[in-house]
């Protein structure tokens, strides 16, 4: 599947005067998040906060698995940074509000500076909304796999489709325990529906070929009307979807990227990015890329081409 990589020149010049062609955040990023994060843990891609890293007497790694690249920031905050310090491997270190005596390095390319509160705020709602867009968008999905709960022990994901996009719809209880695996070798985008609201416990383990390196890339959760999930098994392996869901995890790592209200956290975040771009009307202009292509593995788009597959 081809992603589209037409970058905005308008963006780019818009902030050139600065000497900053960068703060656009053109790229991917392993955490979007509307309000504050606060981890104990490395996160090896990028992020965009939309509230405040809030961290006081911890440090923060970002970007350790990202290539270097000056047109795209590691860390982006429209609020406030509070820590002992927060360090990037490669890339800029954007943030709004204040950072007080936060330390920021940078032990690559980039730098770190202060841009206008209400500019990236702006940015970010446009983003938000992508993210809650495509949450919308991917619950309409018609199925072509089933989940088999058959062996509590050991749930299957099973599909004979040989369209270019897998749809699964479950429920959000088949996640409280066992064990998943899929029934066929994935090679394919995937979107896992995820039904229920509330806070979810997921004690759920990934299993067999549920392969860490190879197929967490391939997989998104929609939890597109949950309030909270708490990640209590051992790590988590796909791209997670959450627009209004408060995110913690204390267990194992989170292979793939987040989308949610917040994250609070003690594991290692994974940039195992999802590259699935949802199909859009071909002529239509968008001011802002998708949240596939901003979380998962893309880059910002003036036009997206649409692509037809069965499961629309």
């Amino acid at each position: 599947m081809k992603m589209l990589s037409r970058i905005s020149g308008l963006v780019l010049c818009a902030y050139a005067a600065s000497g900053f062609a960068s703060v656009d955040n053109v790229g991917t990023y392993n955490l979007i998040l509307k309000n504050d994060l606060s981890t104990s843990s490395d996160i090896e891609g990028r992020i965009m906060i939309g509230g405040d890293i809030n961290m006081a007497g911890k440090s923060l790694d970002v970007g350790s698995r990202i290539p270097a690249d000056p047109l795209v920031d590691a860390v982006t905050v429209v609020g406030d940074i509070t820590a002992n310090d927060v360090k990037t491997q490669t890339g800029n270190i954007i943030y709004g509000g204040s950072a007080g005596s936060t330390t920021l390095i940078n032990n690559g390319t980039g730098s770190a500076f202060q841009l206008a509160q209400g500019l990236l705020q702006t940015r970010f709602d446009a983003i938000y909304q992508s993210v809650i867009d495509d949450s919308d968008y991917y619950q309409t999905l018609a199925a072509n796999g089933t989940f088999n709960t058959s062996d509590m022990n050991k749930k299957l994901f099973e599909s004979s489709s040989s369209d270019d996009l897998l749809v699964f719809n479950i429920n959000g209880n088949d996640l409280q325990s066992g064990g998943l695996e899929f029934g066929f070798t994935p090679s394919v985008p995937m979107i896992i529906n995820v039904s229920g609201s509330g806070t979810l416990n997921i004690n759920a383990k990934a299993q067999g070929n549920f392969d860490k390196s190879t197929v967490s890339p391939l997989v998104l959760w929609n939890f597109y009307d949950y309030t909270g999930l708490n990640f209590n098994g051992d790590g988590w392996n796909g791209s997670v979807l959450a627009p209004y869901a408060d995110i913690t995890s204390y267990t194992g790592s989170l292979d793939g990227g987040i989308a949610a209200l917040s994250y609070t956290g003690g594991v290692e975040v994974h940039n195992k990015l999802f590259t699935y771009e949802p199909p859009q009307d071909e002529q239509t202009p968008v001011s802002a890329p998708s949240a596939a292509v901003l979380l998962f593995g893309g880059v910002l788009l003036v036009m997206r081409k649409r692509r037809k597959h069965a499961a629309v």
